[in-house]
């Protein structure tokens, strides 16, 4: 453990260097897993009902990129980042080579998986009248339509209520495997190089996608109850009870801009809003500090979030609207560098 030395001062300082390092390094893969992963790049496609994105098979960007976000994902995991990766979680089944079914599929396109269910769900003798399928998919690209096979001649083959399941099989296999094989399999091999090993095969997928992007179970009762005051501020100072109230009559999306503007993430690790452990640094209290600076004259300076410490400097305001005005603006405009 680094924090293993012989002078108490050089404890504190590699303490605080390795927080530095660990909440700097949070940010950066914040901010570069949101753009890379942008879908303006043609890399990957936006699913319209769910607004999460899935690989472009479209896509003309060679397969080492595809590779190169596959090992950031795992650098990620392997320093304890939480990161914003807005995949289906199906993805996860993917990466640790488990079956897909239905039930997955509801959760990457559900008005799809909804139709399919209707599919299995009709009277047997009614299939094919009803339905007038066969075993293509179609898909469109760019205003074009194209059908694709899901078996030999599958133009020619009617889904009945004899193969319907054949079908869906097929028809989830084709969306979710074989249409982005290409693509899957570089991020795959990316993702591996860094995370792989028999590790991997103890995890379930719900439990790896939650070490990688967090959990939203948030409580922030333990947020304020952990909280330390530097300074003249203590728990009962009216700043202190003013910022609170503000906060606490937040939307649950101002609430989580907080999140990101003092931390550099609106999500939590697996083990709760109190912790956050650091591998290879050391293990830290997602613990908010709070101290007292000059506002200006007239009140005009917003507070400051220094995201290496969870450390917030909170100007005097008087009042509470002024507090929540000043608050709010801070949150809405703290995504990059440089904010301490």
């Amino acid at each position: 453990m680094l924090l293993q030395c012989g002078a108490n001062q050089n404890c504190i300082y590699l303490h605080n260097l390795n927080a530095k390092i660990l909440f700097s390094l949070q940010e950066f893969f914040l901010l570069l897993m949101r753009d890379i992963l942008d879908p303006k790049y043609g890399m990957f496609k936006t699913i319209e009902e769910n607004h999460l994105i899935w690989f472009n098979k479209q896509s003309f960007e060679d397969d080492m990129m595809f590779l190169l976000i596959g090992v950031i994902c795992g650098l990620a995991i392997y320093n304890s980042i939480i990161i914003d990766l807005p995949f289906p979680a199906l993805l996860y089944n993917k990466l640790l080579n488990r079956p897909i079914t239905l039930d997955d599929f509801r959760t990457f396109q559900p008005s799809v998986a909804r139709n399919l269910q209707q599919v299995l769900d009709h009277p047997e003798d009614d299939v094919e009248s009803t339905y007038c399928l066969n075993f293509q998919v179609n898909e469109e690209y760019y205003g074009v339509v194209s059908a694709e096979n899901l078996i030999p001649d599958g133009e020619h083959v009617p889904v009945t209520g004899k193969n319907r399941g054949r079908y869906v099989d097929l028809y989830i296999d084709y969306i979710v495997n074989k249409s982005v094989e290409k693509h899957f399999t570089a991020f795959s091999s990316g993702f591996h190089r860094v995370c792989g090993g028999r590790v991997l095969e103890f995890f379930h997928p719900q439990e790896l996608m939650e070490m990688v992007v967090g959990i939203q179970d948030y409580d922030f009762n333990e947020l304020r109850k952990g909280a330390e005051y530097l300074g003249e501020y203590f728990p009962n100072h009216p700043v202190i009870q003013n910022f609170w109230i503000v906060f606490n009559e937040f939307e649950m999306t101002n609430k989580k801009k907080f999140l990101v503007f003092l931390t550099g993430t609106d999500r939590v690790p697996i083990t709760g809003i109190r912790s956050l452990k650091a591998s290879h640094f050391c293990c830290l209290q997602l613990q908010i500090k709070i101290q007292p600076v000059s506002g200006g004259v007239n009140n005009e300076h917003l507070p400051v979030a220094h995201t290496c410490f969870n450390l917030l400097d909170l100007p005097r305001y008087p009042t509470k609207e002024m507090m929540k005005q000043k608050v709010e603006q801070a949150i809405s405009y703290s995504s990059g560098f440089g904010l301490a």
